[in-house]
């Protein structure tokens, strides 16, 4: 039994530049404070953006789902969604969840279990950050996902964002070791595989009596194209 959970936990620093599992039973608090839900509300409403007016019959496959928080979101929005992830605690919570039409398992993006053209959509939310080959992954994701007609829908970390380089400052933290995207940097990597689309998101104040005024301000930073919000959200038409 040593022998193999020293295996596992040498699997997720091959592919992950941050061992998930020390985060896993409290991953999902950030999500509950009042600062989290308004950057999810902020996120959510980016990546809608993009997802289809019915995704009824649509099959999923989400890289590096974590605890599901993401995956019942598109659930219930519609697909059949399969989670992978490295990180074997998270998957156990995503399990736990019950999450409608979802299932769940221990999987590398870098190398997917899944045959060709397999999904309608492929989605890597907050995930291209913190594998060791963002690239190699995305060219997973691309064979796994229908072609033509498929989509790639990824959501990432902006660089320049003063949260983010906040979070890249705190030493021993996922953001230290994470690989930030610029919305350039991003849309350099996502061209090469199709039509690109992109958003910037994630236009939350810091003072906590702003915060109800986040929608407006998340809003207009949409509507400017300013590049200085927490989320960059993109689609890739393959």
């Amino acid at each position: 039994m040593l022998w193999a959970n020293n295996n596992l936990h040498m699997a997720i620093e091959k592919s992950s530049r941050f061992d998930f599992d020390l985060l896993a039973d409290r991953y999902d608090s950030w999500y509950e404070s009042a600062k989290g839900r308004m950057y999810d509300r902020s996120e959510k409403k980016a990546i809608s953006r993009y997802l289809p007016r019915s995704a009824k019959g649509k099959t999923l496959l989400e890289v590096g789902c974590g605890t599901g928080h993401w995956s019942r979101f598109l659930s219930e929005y519609g697909f059949k969604v399969t989670g992978v992830d490295v990180s074997e605690p998270m998957i156990k919570i995503a399990q736990s969840k019950d999450i409608p039409i979802a299932s769940f398992q221990v999987a590398d993006g870098h190398s997917l279990p899944f045959d060709d053209n397999s999904f309608d959509v492929s989605a890597a939310i907050t995930t291209l950050e913190f594998v060791h080959d963002a690239e190699l992954v995305l060219q997973e994701m691309a064979r796994c996902t229908r072609k033509p007609g498929g989509q790639l829908l990824v959501g990432v970390l902006n660089v320049l964002a003063r949260l983010n380089r906040n979070r890249k400052q705190r030493h021993g933290s996922p953001y230290a070791k994470a690989r930030l995207f610029s919305p350039n940097q991003l849309k350099q990597l996502l061209e090469p595989f199709g039509q690109l689309v992109m958003v910037t998101a994630g236009f939350v104040p810091n003072q906590k009596l702003l915060l109800p005024l986040a929608p407006l301000i998340d809003a207009v930073g949409r509507i400017l194209h300013i590049p200085y919000g927490a989320f960059i959200a993109a689609d890739v038409k393959l």
